[in-house]
């Protein structure tokens, strides 16, 4: 199972940690796995390129399985409400997933 943990401060995303596999289908073939990697890589890609936000990344590289965002403090608040609106989509896109596929995914926070 992909397990999805936000975290926030002051009621503004700050984290988000993807562990766990979906083992819906093999390996290559995993279309919910796919989603989920396709949804994180995608806000990661957005906040760092249309953003410029420097989001610190960490990843197993050797087994796979973990990825964690972590958003720096901004004080652009421009830039700092385009970085939530992100992280919301973020959050709704992968509670829609979760939702579709229940014993697959879940989310907290």
């Amino acid at each position: 199972m992909i397990r999805v943990e936000f975290t926030k401060k002051a009621d503004l995303f700050h984290s988000v940690v993807v562990t766990g596999h979906a083992e819906y289908a093999e390996y290559g073939s995993d279309i919910v796995c796919a989603a989920v990697s396709s949804q994180v890589i995608s806000v990661e890609n957005s906040l760092q390129s249309l953003l410029n936000v420097n989001v610190n990344t960490q990843v197993n590289e050797a087994e796979g399985g973990y990825l964690k965002l972590t958003l720096p403090l901004l004080h652009n608040a421009v830039q700092q409400e385009q970085a939530q609106l992100l992280m919301q989509h973020l959050h709704l896109a992968l509670t829609v997933i979760a939702e579709s596929y229940p014993e697959y995914v879940s989310v907290n926070g």
